[in-house]
């Protein structure tokens, strides 16, 4: 039996695969994947565009931010003006005095009594309108939003001039109202008393950020699920079960950070406290933001290191209010969920 010559040629390697009979032999799909030099160089393409939008801010922060910071500790090392060398080392001097001076306790005081007060105030004002706002039946939810909003874009120190008009003793708006109701026969300065002057400041820093905490609970409601106000709608709950079983439960986690944003924001309070009060009657509206201000430029000589370590200080205490309050927020969670309270 003779057999056939061989094949000059090799034999394709792609054609020449085992297939039963009645299949057809399918060539192999080329590999999509890319090269290893191609996949190394989007990789560092990728890194520079990373780069390119990072330094950027990163050159921002380090110079308003970080460089700021570690020059206020350097300087409350110093008995410093602002000017001339930087040569008269106190070490902790300027913290030692700052503890012993009755006008930082006070600033102190004014500003955890106003952050606490705008605090108290503000967040069930706002929440409250958020749910208005959020209802489906309500109409021109636009055009109320916007008035709620529109006084967050009105500087504070415009705002403050105002409101210095406004609250004018002599030829107010108030006053004005208040004689014409004859409610009062002399005049009203709302600014001549500690108590009524702390009022008007956390009333008008109310009236101001509104309209931003509202946003706030709104984008919160917002991410309640529907059906779960149609399930408790079938079961009969009222408004106020619904509230309390399914809205407020739900918005705790936001709740906690809304509240943490509330307070921080408040005791940086400084615009208010220059247009309206100057820190009076006397001394008795001192927030700590002004004590600084006055302790760096109020009266010559500068006193750079003295308000550095004021800052200083002032920003450790808020850090550790702040910080306690989140743990406690958790812990009363933990606490919760254990006891299925």
């Amino acid at each position: 039996m003779a057999l056939a010559p061989a094949s000059p040629h090799p034999p394709d390697t792609a054609t020449a695969t085992a297939t039963r009979p009645g299949k057809v032999a399918r060539r192999p799909k080329p590999s999509s994947e890319p090269p290893e030099g191609n996949r190394e160089r989007a990789k560092g393409r990728d890194r520079l565009w990373v780069a390119a939008f990072l330094v950027p801010f990163l050159v921002l922060y380090m110079g308003f931010t970080l460089w700021p910071l570690i020059a206020t500790v350097y300087y409350s090392f110093f008995d410093w003006s602002g000017s001339g060398p930087l040569d008269n080392f106190v070490g902790g001097d300027n913290y030692s005095r700052i503890l012993g001076d009755p006008l930082f306790w006070q600033a102190v005081v004014n500003t955890l009594l106003f952050a606490v007060g705008t605090t108290l105030i503000k967040l069930p004002l706002s929440l409250l309108a958020a749910l208005v706002m959020t209802r489906k039946w309500l109409r021109a939810k636009r055009a109320l939003r916007t008035v709620f909003f529109a006084p967050l874009i009105i500087p504070v120190a415009m705002a403050g001039l105002v409101f210095t008009y406004l609250l004018n003793p002599s030829n107010g708006a108030l006053n004005s109202a208040l004689h014409g109701l004859g409610l009062t026969d002399g005049t009203t300065d709302v600014f001549a008393n500690r108590w009524t002057a702390l009022l008007a400041l956390v009333l008008i820093s109310v009236w101001q950020v509104f309209g931003q905490y509202m946003i706030y609970w709104m984008a919160a409601l917002q991410n309640v699920p529907d059906e779960l106000y149609e399930a408790a709608e079938l079961d009969g709950a009222s408004e106020w079960q619904k509230l309390t079983r399914i809205t407020l439960p739900l918005i705790r986690p936001v709740a906690v950070v809304i509240v943490m944003l509330a307070l921080v924001n408040a005791m940086h309070v400084f615009g208010l406290v220059v247009t309206l009060t100057g820190g009076g009657p006397g001394t008795s509206t001192y927030v700590v933001s002004y004590f600084i201000y006055k302790q760096a430029f109020g009266s010559m000589p500068f006193a750079y290191g003295y308000a550095s370590a004021a800052a200083l200080l002032f920003s450790v205490m808020a850090f550790l209010l702040v910080t306690s309050q989140g743990l406690f927020v958790r812990r009363a969670q933990k606490m919760r969920k254990e006891y299925g309270v």
